[in-house]
């Protein structure tokens, strides 16, 4: 059960503006017209700001508007993963991503090597005729830099897509 929207975008990053961007960050509007939110929300939190994403590439997209809207005048902090206790059984629920790769044949041994190489569930190998689409669960902090190493290891001709399934304990 989610506490509130912002729990559908569970990766998280402060970013630390500096400069004139400190000043352009006391005002709400901007972020807001820059925040996509069901893929990215960018908020006013402190002297800085934080990003809540869907996912790393949501992520990835949010920090290159802001390297664009500021320049270096902003910086970001290690990206975290949201969490949180519920209050039924005081348990800690993590965020659990569907991940979906679909990849040229000729990719498709390393991608499987890849998502073995981190603890998953794996759910589908498909195998078509050029390509072969792969469906796993993956724990969020298990996620993080495997769709970016996808991306690089078939040069871009994969397709890669998360979601977020569920929190689990």
């Amino acid at each position: 059960m989610l506490r509130d929207s912002l729990d559908l975008l569970p990766l998280r990053q402060a970013i630390t503006p500096t400069g004139e961007a400190a000043t352009a960050f006391a005002g709400q509007g901007l972020l807001d017209w820059l925040s996509k939110p069901e893929r990215y929300q960018i908020l006013r939190h402190g002297q800085g700001g934080q990003i809540l994403a869907a996912d790393e590439l949501a992520l990835l997209e949010a920090q290159h508007l802001l390297r664009l809207a500021y320049g270096a005048r902003v910086g970001f902090g290690e990206p975290t993963v949201h969490t949180y206790v519920d209050p039924s059984d005081d348990s800690v629920r993590v965020p659990v991503m569907f991940l979906r790769v679909d990849s040229p044949r000729a990719h498709a041994a390393e991608v499987l090597r890849m998502i073995k190489s981190r603890p998953s569930r794996l759910q589908e190998v498909d195998v078509q005729r050029h390509r072969v689409v792969l469906r796993a669960e993956l724990r969020l902090a298990s996620l993080l830099g495997l769709e970016r190493c996808i991306l690089e290891a078939t040069d871009g001709s994969a397709h890669v897509r998360s979601w977020l399934l569920r929190y689990e304990r």
